[in-house]
């Protein structure tokens, strides 16, 4: 019997999760709700028979239908194409190569990217802390935050908005524009008693979101300044990083933020970024969860939840496809 665990932030995202993973004949075991992130399902299905299916060996089960190995070496070709270090890039493929039942390669690559990574979501319903979106600069955070609040007001809670990002040229004009169309506060932030008391004075809100001041990983006395401000509240720092970088650069950024309380990583520019190794290699190094994506540029079309099987088809697109997929496809 093979086991997975689930997170989204609603049963019914959950249980699709469930159904596009396991299939349709999947038993759920166990419910658990996780305030602020939704819900927690393990699934259960009864595997096949374990026999040898001939890793290495090329065997064919007279269908036509690809051996493991064979898989194995499709999805390592799309790890090498998206620029995935060979460290990350060899633990997938070992991962993979203890499947029994892969299915084709964009299921064997899920499950092995479900067995890597922690997939949770962004809190959609309620939150008792503060979503902080900390990064580096031109990561996107002002648009993230932008982003998130629109889903929230969309969905009938109550937001607020507040922002340290004071010194950057624009930026807390660009947020406000924003705010004053969706209709909702914006407090400005210069210090950590300024945080403390803007965030008691909208604690009654359903979702908090707050847009930090650039970033740079590499200077500890913004990293002080950074964590100083984070922990002056209940609040969780989210990590916003674009797709298409460097591997070896984001896992170093990875590990700065992570020192500051950071779990998770938001991934954004997917609509424009064609390799998601470093991204995932920032992830992995940072021990970062993922939660969700930016994949256009437009407010109203939101952040997306991202799943391994939704992360693998962009990994590898549809057979016999020349052109870049993009997530919205993947999506649909």
């Amino acid at each position: 019997m093979r086991l997975k665990t689930f997170t989204a932030p609603t049963m019914s995202a959950a249980m699709a999760l469930v159904k596009e993973h396991m299939g349709a004949d999947a038993i759920i075991v166990s419910t658990q709700d996780i305030p602020g992130s939704g819900v927690r399902l393990t699934a259960a299905i009864d595997s096949e028979p374990e026999f040898d299916i001939g890793i290495g060996t090329g065997v064919d089960d007279g269908l036509g239908a690809p051996s493991l190995d064979e898989l194995i070496e499709e999805a390592e070709a799309a790890l090498i194409r998206h620029s995935v270090p060979e460290r990350l890039r060899l633990r997938l493929c070992d991962a993979m190569g203890r499947e029994r039942n892969p299915g084709n390669v964009q299921q064997l690559l899920a499950s092995a990217l479900d067995e890597i990574f922690e997939f949770t979501p962004l809190p959609e319903k309620s939150s008792p802390r503060a979503i902080a979106f900390v990064g580096t600069p031109g990561s996107g955070k002002t648009l993230c935050v932008a982003k998130a609040a629109a889903r929230a007001v969309m969905k009938k809670r109550r937001v607020a908005v507040l922002t340290s990002d004071t010194k950057r040229a624009g930026g807390v004009e660009q947020l406000r524009a924003f705010t004053k169309i969706l209709k909702i506060p914006l407090g400005i932030i210069k210090s950590p008693d300024d945080l403390r008391n803007q965030f008691e004075a909208v604690r009654g809100s359903d979702l908090v979101f707050v847009d930090t001041a650039n970033c740079n990983p590499y200077l500890q006395t913004e990293l002080a300044t950074l964590g100083e401000f984070l922990q002056s509240v209940p609040s969780e720092p989210i990590l916003v990083c674009p797709a298409g970088v460097d591997a070896e650069e984001t896992g170093d950024i990875a590990n700065a933020f992570a020192e500051c309380g950071t779990t998770r990583m938001l991934i954004t520019r997917l609509d424009v970024a064609s390799r998601l190794g470093g991204a995932l290699y920032g992830a992995d190094t940072g021990n970062l969860s993922l939660c969700n994506v930016s994949m256009t540029a437009q407010v109203a079309d939101g952040l997306t939840a991202i799943s391994p099987v939704a992360l693998a088809k962009l990994l590898i697109p549809a057979r016999h496809s020349h052109k870049k997929t993009s997530f919205a496809e993947v999506m649909k």
